[in-house]
Protein backbone atom coordinates (compact mmCIF):
# COMPACT_ATOMS: atom_id res chain seq x y z
CA UNK A 1 0.00 0.00 0.00
CA UNK A 2 3.03 2.36 0.83
CA UNK A 3 4.19 1.18 -2.36
CA UNK A 4 1.29 2.53 -3.98
CA UNK A 5 0.96 5.56 -2.29
CA UNK A 6 4.76 6.75 -3.48
CA UNK A 7 4.02 6.00 -7.32
CA UNK A 8 1.22 8.43 -6.60
CA UNK A 9 2.73 11.11 -5.50
CA UNK A 10 5.03 10.19 -8.01
CA UNK A 11 2.95 10.49 -10.76
CA UNK A 12 1.24 13.84 -9.36
CA UNK A 13 4.63 15.32 -8.71
CA UNK A 14 5.55 14.50 -12.21
CA UNK A 15 2.50 15.81 -13.53
CA UNK A 16 2.81 19.29 -11.73
CA UNK A 17 6.42 19.60 -12.99
CA UNK A 18 5.64 18.88 -16.73
CA UNK A 19 2.58 21.05 -16.65
CA UNK A 20 4.93 24.39 -14.89
CA UNK A 21 7.57 23.23 -17.43
CA UNK A 22 5.34 23.43 -20.54
CA UNK A 23 3.36 26.30 -19.78
CA UNK A 24 5.21 28.79 -16.92
CA UNK A 25 8.01 30.05 -18.61
CA UNK A 26 8.88 34.10 -19.23
CA UNK A 27 10.73 33.15 -22.53
CA UNK A 28 7.39 32.93 -24.21
CA UNK A 29 4.07 30.75 -24.65
CA UNK A 30 3.55 27.50 -27.19
CA UNK A 31 1.05 25.75 -28.63
CA UNK A 32 0.85 23.69 -24.89
CA UNK A 33 -0.98 27.16 -23.72
CA UNK A 34 -4.03 27.29 -26.67
CA UNK A 35 -6.50 26.47 -23.74
CA UNK A 36 -5.15 28.76 -21.13
CA UNK A 37 -2.43 29.63 -18.79
CA UNK A 38 -3.29 26.01 -16.70
CA UNK A 39 -0.50 26.10 -14.30
CA UNK A 40 -1.87 29.49 -12.57
CA UNK A 41 -5.26 30.77 -11.53
CA UNK A 42 -7.87 32.03 -13.51
CA UNK A 43 -9.20 35.15 -11.78
CA UNK A 44 -11.97 37.30 -12.79
CA UNK A 45 -10.10 40.39 -11.25
CA UNK A 46 -7.34 40.06 -13.87
CA UNK A 47 -8.66 41.63 -17.76
CA UNK A 48 -7.27 41.29 -21.19
CA UNK A 49 -8.14 44.28 -23.71
CA UNK A 50 -7.12 45.00 -27.36
CA UNK A 51 -7.30 47.81 -28.92
CA UNK A 52 -7.38 48.93 -32.85
CA UNK A 53 -9.58 46.12 -34.08
CA UNK A 54 -12.58 47.05 -36.04
CA UNK A 55 -16.11 46.66 -35.87
CA UNK A 56 -15.96 44.62 -39.49
CA UNK A 57 -12.81 44.66 -41.31
CA UNK A 58 -12.07 45.38 -44.76
CA UNK A 59 -10.43 42.84 -46.97
CA UNK A 60 -6.19 42.67 -46.65
CA UNK A 61 -5.96 45.60 -44.03
CA UNK A 62 -3.30 46.11 -41.91
CA UNK A 63 -4.75 47.33 -38.66
CA UNK A 64 -2.32 48.11 -35.35
CA UNK A 65 -3.17 46.78 -32.39
CA UNK A 66 -2.16 47.33 -28.99
CA UNK A 67 -2.77 44.03 -26.24
CA UNK A 68 -3.28 45.07 -22.29
CA UNK A 69 -3.48 43.09 -19.47
CA UNK A 70 -4.90 44.86 -16.43
CA UNK A 71 -5.09 43.38 -12.94
CA UNK A 72 -4.79 44.01 -9.16
CA UNK A 73 -1.52 41.80 -8.83
CA UNK A 74 1.34 44.15 -8.24
CA UNK A 75 4.59 42.82 -9.85
CA UNK A 76 7.87 42.84 -8.32
CA UNK A 77 10.69 45.32 -9.46
CA UNK A 78 12.75 44.03 -12.12
CA UNK A 79 11.21 40.96 -12.72
CA UNK A 80 8.52 39.45 -15.05
CA UNK A 81 5.08 41.21 -15.13
CA UNK A 82 2.77 39.03 -17.23
CA UNK A 83 2.32 37.26 -20.73
CA UNK A 84 0.14 35.75 -23.35
CA UNK A 85 -0.68 33.62 -26.18
CA UNK A 86 -2.59 35.08 -28.95
CA UNK A 87 -4.33 32.61 -31.57
CA UNK A 88 -6.21 33.58 -34.27
CA UNK A 89 -7.70 31.42 -37.28
CA UNK A 90 -7.99 34.34 -40.56
CA UNK A 91 -5.47 36.90 -41.46
CA UNK A 92 -2.13 37.41 -40.26
CA UNK A 93 -0.33 38.95 -37.18
CA UNK A 94 2.65 40.61 -37.15
CA UNK A 95 5.61 41.79 -34.75
CA UNK A 96 5.63 45.63 -34.09
CA UNK A 97 8.48 45.24 -32.20
CA UNK A 98 10.20 41.54 -32.12
CA UNK A 99 12.06 42.33 -28.70
CA UNK A 100 8.83 41.54 -27.29
CA UNK A 101 6.60 39.90 -29.00
CA UNK A 102 7.26 36.64 -31.48
CA UNK A 103 5.85 33.98 -33.42
CA UNK A 104 5.39 30.34 -31.79
CA UNK A 105 3.70 27.11 -32.58
CA UNK A 106 1.36 28.93 -34.96
CA UNK A 107 0.23 31.55 -32.58
CA UNK A 108 2.22 34.91 -30.77
CA UNK A 109 3.37 35.05 -27.47
CA UNK A 110 5.60 37.39 -25.35
CA UNK A 111 9.50 37.14 -25.50
CA UNK A 112 11.79 37.54 -22.56
CA UNK A 113 12.01 41.12 -22.32
CA UNK A 114 8.04 41.36 -23.09
CA UNK A 115 7.45 39.34 -20.24
CA UNK A 116 8.67 42.60 -18.12
CA UNK A 117 5.63 44.16 -19.83
CA UNK A 118 1.66 44.43 -19.65
CA UNK A 119 1.33 45.81 -22.71
CA UNK A 120 1.94 44.44 -26.50
CA UNK A 121 1.92 45.85 -29.59
CA UNK A 122 1.30 43.99 -33.08
CA UNK A 123 -0.27 44.27 -36.01
CA UNK A 124 -2.76 42.31 -37.50
CA UNK A 125 -3.34 41.73 -41.40
CA UNK A 126 -6.92 41.09 -42.84
CA UNK A 127 -7.83 38.54 -44.77
CA UNK A 128 -8.70 38.97 -48.88
CA UNK A 129 -11.92 37.44 -48.52
CA UNK A 130 -14.72 39.44 -46.46
CA UNK A 131 -17.55 37.66 -45.90
CA UNK A 132 -15.57 35.20 -43.53
CA UNK A 133 -14.91 36.34 -39.48
CA UNK A 134 -11.98 36.27 -37.74
CA UNK A 135 -11.85 34.65 -34.34
CA UNK A 136 -9.16 35.80 -31.53
CA UNK A 137 -8.50 34.04 -28.47
CA UNK A 138 -6.06 35.88 -26.27
CA UNK A 139 -4.78 33.90 -22.83
CA UNK A 140 -3.23 36.60 -20.68
CA UNK A 141 -1.33 36.35 -17.70
CA UNK A 142 -0.49 38.86 -14.89
CA UNK A 143 2.57 37.75 -12.85
CA UNK A 144 3.84 39.23 -9.11
CA UNK A 145 7.66 37.68 -10.43
CA UNK A 146 7.97 35.30 -7.60
CA UNK A 147 9.06 33.04 -10.61
CA UNK A 148 6.47 30.60 -9.41
CA UNK A 149 2.96 30.27 -10.52
CA UNK A 150 1.39 30.95 -7.04
CA UNK A 151 -0.73 34.21 -6.65
CA UNK A 152 -0.62 35.14 -10.50
CA UNK A 153 -3.87 35.03 -12.52
CA UNK A 154 -4.83 34.91 -15.92
CA UNK A 155 -7.68 35.71 -17.95
CA UNK A 156 -9.08 34.56 -21.53
CA UNK A 157 -10.45 37.43 -24.31
CA UNK A 158 -12.18 35.72 -26.78
CA UNK A 159 -13.70 38.04 -30.17
CA UNK A 160 -15.24 37.40 -33.58
CA UNK A 161 -14.47 40.27 -36.05
CA UNK A 162 -16.55 40.36 -39.25
CA UNK A 163 -15.58 40.89 -42.44
CA UNK A 164 -17.61 43.65 -44.04
CA UNK A 165 -20.15 41.24 -45.72
CA UNK A 166 -19.85 38.41 -43.66
CA UNK A 167 -23.36 37.20 -42.54
CA UNK A 168 -22.80 34.59 -39.89
CA UNK A 169 -22.92 34.27 -36.33
CA UNK A 170 -20.83 36.77 -34.28
CA UNK A 171 -21.09 34.56 -30.79
CA UNK A 172 -17.78 33.29 -29.68
CA UNK A 173 -18.79 30.01 -28.10
CA UNK A 174 -16.15 28.14 -28.61
CA UNK A 175 -12.40 29.26 -29.29
CA UNK A 176 -10.30 28.49 -32.26
CA UNK A 177 -9.59 24.86 -30.84
CA UNK A 178 -13.43 24.32 -30.28
CA UNK A 179 -13.29 24.00 -26.87
CA UNK A 180 -15.26 26.89 -24.73
CA UNK A 181 -14.17 28.86 -21.99
CA UNK A 182 -16.39 27.12 -19.85
CA UNK A 183 -15.59 23.87 -21.00
CA UNK A 184 -11.47 25.15 -20.32
CA UNK A 185 -12.57 25.87 -16.75
CA UNK A 186 -14.23 22.30 -15.80
CA UNK A 187 -11.01 20.54 -17.50
CA UNK A 188 -8.96 22.30 -14.72
CA UNK A 189 -11.41 20.93 -11.88
CA UNK A 190 -11.84 17.84 -13.37
CA UNK A 191 -7.74 17.83 -12.95
CA UNK A 192 -7.99 18.75 -9.57
CA UNK A 193 -10.43 15.92 -8.85
CA UNK A 194 -8.91 13.02 -10.68
CA UNK A 195 -5.69 14.23 -8.60
CA UNK A 196 -7.85 14.08 -5.54
CA UNK A 197 -9.09 10.97 -6.05
CA UNK A 198 -5.59 9.51 -6.92
CA UNK A 199 -4.36 10.46 -3.44
CA UNK A 200 -7.87 9.04 -1.76
CA UNK A 201 -6.85 5.55 -3.40
CA UNK A 202 -3.16 5.68 -2.75
CA UNK A 203 -3.61 6.12 1.11
CA UNK A 204 -3.15 2.98 2.75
Amino acid sequence: MAHRRLVALAVLLLATTASTWAVASPNGLGSEANEGCLCHTPDASTRVSVNGLPDAFESNTTYNLTLTISSPIEPSANNSQGGFRWVVDEGQLSAVNNSTVQELDGGWTHTYEGSFLRTWEVQWTSPTDNTTAANFVIHGNAVNGNNAPTDDAWATLELVVPGQAYEGDLTPDEGIDGVSQTDRMLLVVGLVLIAGLLWAVARP
